[in-house]
């Protein structure tokens, strides 16, 4: 062989291509932002059967939010609230207590750590209102979280939803 010689492989298409995946990182994080958004709504709405209701100050600040920076999506449920935490982490006081609320009394209002208006909301997939609301939304929205993900799949994809 000579110097000059060498084998040369061209290949067709290659530019389309490049055209093809310029800009797709943008379009995945966009479809993504948008289904982790959808999840988020409905973890919030789940969060808002779980907690506990008393006067629903608590239950009217949980909120979703969904960002992404850099590539990294973050949905975010929760309340801005400190007594939020505390409600979600603090053991249930077992037993039967009043509750005293600006100068009222209210006998034996609370059982074994839930309020009667509490006591009074229904189960949601399997789950009673209470404590660990959060952790139990995630868990009731398992399923969802899966099939959210695999939307996004299909959706990047271009298969039919």
């Amino acid at each position: 062989m000579a110097k000059d010689d060498f084998i040369r492989i061209n290949w067709d298409g290659l530019n389309d291509l490049d055209g093809l995946l310029e800009g797709i990182e943008e379009k995945v994080d966009a479809i993504a932002e948008e289904e982790y958004q959808k999840y988020g709504l409905f973890v919030e709405a789940a969060t808002k059967s779980l907690v506990h209701h008393d006067e629903g100050d608590l239950e009217a600040s949980i909120h979703s939010s969904t960002s992404n920076k850099d590539g990294q999506i973050e949905t975010v449920v929760g309340s801005n609230m400190k007594y939020a935490l505390r409600r979600h982490e603090e053991p249930y006081r077992m037993g039967t207590h009043n509750k005293y609320d600006n100068g009222a009394k209210f006998e034996r209002y609370y059982l074994n750590g839930r309020g009667r208006r509490t006591l009074l909301k229904p189960k949601w997939r399997g789950y009673k209102p209470g404590r660990k609301y959060l952790d139990n939304a995630v868990k009731a929205t398992a399923q969802e979280y899966d099939e959210t993900n695999e939307r996004i799949l299909r959706r990047i994809t271009g298969e039919n939803i």
